[in-house]
């Protein structure tokens, strides 16, 4: 009796401690979602209300972020579907050439290729993630297989060299293949997409000629930031012989090289129509919601630039960025040019300088700011307490902040742009600039150089409504204006 007692209490007590365990994991298991979404400070509700602005097709707008405008126009050289055997001997002629650039590796050739992974890194490029296996059908047919494939090549990435890139690039671009969730969703995990705006055309069909990527790269229009797609993987031999010719041109026409860095304001294009069927359910939606925000919290990539203040120009501060100019310019020494030079504001018109009326710096063209200025019809003011220069020319003003070295560009009155540690220079009593810097703040752009032996010319494009006949309207906004 007493045996059945002491039997049935133990059966009790076990019961009891089985209940209390489900409780407790039941507990914890109700937990989870919320601190998923509180993770972000995002509500269930707040969730739901994104899902359906999402379902709309309409890319949301993400927090602001603050990017770097670099000083001299840039180029950033991008090459994608490597590593290959052709890596070594892209990696030599930028190793050759000074210049550093980004690589968009693919999972199941970094595992081919791991030396090349890790070469890239040490001699200093950018390392991309893009995707696993490039294929399409699998990559688009919903975002699931999408982060699946950029995480299996971010964990490769991680093996050989230590290192989770933040940047991916979909294969093929994002045009008609993302939709406003797959772009959501990869920011929100902490990564950067990043499209291009020069397509060398390389990878068109299968072994494009030489001659046709420089074709169409000398084609392409020319902006202040170019983002190049280039392709180093198995069968470019072509691009592989004209890079150097592209670098060539490039630095001939003063653009500066360098990687992509989150400084940099990435290339995007807009969310088109969708040439895949998909369908993104809440539930689903939720689910990579969690998914992608657990992976945000166990590898946060570095966030991305702060606002920086604006140098005060202190006696100190301005020391230091003599030191710094000095150092720039010593080994860039200007050239006093022999052949005159012709510059093509339009089809209808046109002015030659002679070689006295302009220098050479780095195959960069320099050039009277004044001459240039009412030459295209503008105006230009000197403030000689401040020295300081004011540009105006349609819509546009440009402010040249001689003692700071700093150049601020507007637009009818609200500044777009800020260039510190810029090229300018006061030479007997005439501010003198760089040609390219000054159209691209007008809103223009250099279309077409011709440096040969015996013959200089330079073509010029704007768009219709940069040059607005100065009115009313457009005077009231302008830094003349302001400063009256």
């Amino acid at each position: 009796m007493r045996f059945h007692v002491q039997h049935a209490a133990i059966k009790r007590k076990s019961f009891q401690l089985i209940m209390v365990m489900l409780l407790l994991v039941s507990l914890f298991l109700s937990a989870v979602p919320v601190r998923a979404t509180e993770g972000d400070g995002t509500s269930a509700k707040d969730e739901q209300e994104i899902y359906q602005k999402l379902k709309t097709g309409k890319r949301l707008q993400q927090e602001e972020k603050n990017y770097v405008t670099p000083e001299k126009p840039t180029v950033y050289l991008t090459f994608d579907d490597g590593p290959s055997k052709l890596t070594g001997k892209v990696l030599d002629i930028l190793e050759q050439e000074g210049v550093k650039a980004t690589f968009f590796a693919l999972g199941e050739q970094a595992k081919e290729y791991p030396d090349m992974v890790k070469r890239i890194l040490k001699d200093g490029h950018t390392l991309g993630n893009h995707s696993y296996n490039h294929v399409y059908k699998e990559l688009y047919s919903d975002f699931q297989t999408f982060w699946d494939q950029i995480q299996r090549s971010e964990e490769i990435f991680a093996d050989i060299a230590d290192t989770r890139p933040q940047f991916v690039r979909a294969p093929g671009g994002t045009y008609t293949n993302f939709d406003a969730y797959y772009y959501y969703l990869m920011d929100k995990a902490g990564y950067t997409v990043v499209d291009w705006n020069v397509d060398s055309g390389d990878s068109k069909r299968v072994h494009v000629p030489a001659n046709e990527i420089w074709q169409t790269v000398k084609d392409s229009p020319l902006e202040h930031e170019l983002t190049v797609l280039f392709h180093d993987g198995t069968g470019h031999e072509s691009t592989v012989e004209i890079l150097p010719k592209v670098i060539e041109y490039y630095k001939n026409l003063g653009y500066a090289f360098a990687p992509l860095t989150t400084d940099v304001k990435p290339k995007q294009f807009q969310v088109g129509k969708s040439k895949w069927s998909r369908n993104m359910s809440a539930a689903h939606f939720q689910q990579l919601w969690e998914e992608t925000q657990q992976y945000a919290t166990v590898h946060p990539h570095p966030s991305l630039q702060q606002v920086k203040e604006e140098p005060k120009n202190t006696d100190e501060q301005l020391a230091k960025q003599k030191v710094a100019a000095a150092e720039e310019e010593s080994p860039l020494l200007a050239i006093k040019p022999t052949v005159p030079l012709k510059i093509h504001f339009s089809q209808w018109s046109s002015v030659t300088l002679e070689p006295a009326q302009y220098q050479l710096r780095s195959n960069r063209i320099e050039l009277s700011l004044r001459f240039l200025i009412e030459k295209l019809g503008g105006n230009v003011q000197w403030q000689d307490q401040t020295k300081t220069a004011n540009a105006h020319y349609g819509i546009y003003d440009i402010q040249y902040d001689l003692p700071a070295r700093t150049i601020r560009a507007y637009a009818l009155g609200n500044n777009i742009a800020t260039y510190s540690l810029a090229d300018m220079e006061l030479r007997e009593g005439t501010m003198v600039v760089p040609l390219r810097k000054t159209i691209d703040s007008l809103g223009g752009r250099i279309t077409d150089t011709v440096m040969e032996e015996g013959r200089r010319e330079v073509a010029m494009a704007f768009r219709q409504f940069y040059i607005l006949k100065d009115n009313n309207s457009i005077l009231k906004n302008s830094l003349f204006a302001l400063a009256g």
